[in-house]
């Protein structure tokens, strides 16, 4: 469910949909579900942390070098608890009726 993502999941959203080309906003929102005021927020961070830049001329976004360690973590981190959740039950659900 796309609306229950958290912040980094979103930004990792972001950084995916610019991995590979140049985007413009437009297709950034059609790509990620994410609404227009709070993508301006998000998109404004990952410039100000250097995960994206912008080009004014063209109005287009694209992934930096940092950017790209970027969601090399985010992707390593993702298969991690994806493995985890998939092969560990937590004791504690044992407990549940």
């Amino acid at each position: 469910n796309r609306s229950n993502r958290s912040k980094h999941e979103k930004f990792s959203d972001i950084l995916r949909d610019v991995e590979t080309h140049e985007v413009t906003i437009n297709e950034i929102l059609i790509k990620t579900y994410i609404l227009y005021d709070p993508l301006k927020k998000y998109l404004t961070f990952l410039i100000q942390q250097g995960l994206i830049a912008y080009r004014k001329g063209e109005k287009r976004f694209r992934i930096t070098q940092q950017g790209f360690h970027a969601l090399d973590m985010y992707t390593k981190m993702d298969e991690l608890l994806v493995r985890e959740t998939r092969h560990k039950r937590p004791e504690y659900f044992a407990s549940f009726p």
